[in-house]
């Protein structure tokens, strides 16, 4: 829990020193590669997004449990990985402080546990809203992630909710 405590003590600094200073230069989110705190299919902690045309690749590095939906990960716990592909749809509104866009795609994601618990697994279908804002190259998204469990157990979890917030480089 103190890890865990620090890494997003770390990543909230690194966006406000990063942001503060460079916003103008470093242009919009959702160009080039976003860095933050976030969760996924099984995983939360470094949330990563690199865009690649019309799609994107999302990533998370981090720990696995955490309690989920019904709690369906309280027993969990070690270390997990999720990735997406997410296909970047155009913006639904803007102002002069953000636009709100939209996204859909696939994920998947593994926990190792550390203890003597399984491996967890687990595949999601992925609807995001994305707020990107204009003065600072800053996004927070959240998803509606229903989620299929292959392991330890076999589920089907139609609501399941990540976010994450992101720096843009």
């Amino acid at each position: 829990m103190r890890l865990r405590s620090f890494l997003c003590a770390a990543a909230v600094t690194v966006c406000l020193l990063a942001g503060a200073g460079r916003a103008h230069a470093l242009g919009t989110a959702r160009q080039g590669f976003g860095i933050g705190i976030g969760s996924g299919t099984i995983a939360n902690g470094l949330s990563m997004k690199l865009m690649t045309g019309p799609g994107a690749f999302q990533g998370v590095v981090g720990f696995w449990g955490g309690g989920g939906v019904n709690d369906r990960f309280k027993h969990a716990g070690g270390v997990a990985g999720s990735l997406d592909y997410l296909l970047e749809m155009p913006t639904i509104a803007s102002n002069v402080y953000f636009d709100v866009a939209w996204s859909f795609g696939v994920g998947a994601g593994i926990g190792v546990p550390t203890t003597n618990s399984s491996l967890g697994a687990a595949v999601s279908g992925i609807a995001g809203l994305e707020f990107n804002f204009m003065v600072v190259p800053v996004d927070f998204v959240v998803e509606l992630r229903p989620t299929i469990a292959v392991a330890p157990d076999v589920g089907l979890h139609l609501v399941d909710i990540t976010a994450s917030l992101r720096l843009w480089l």
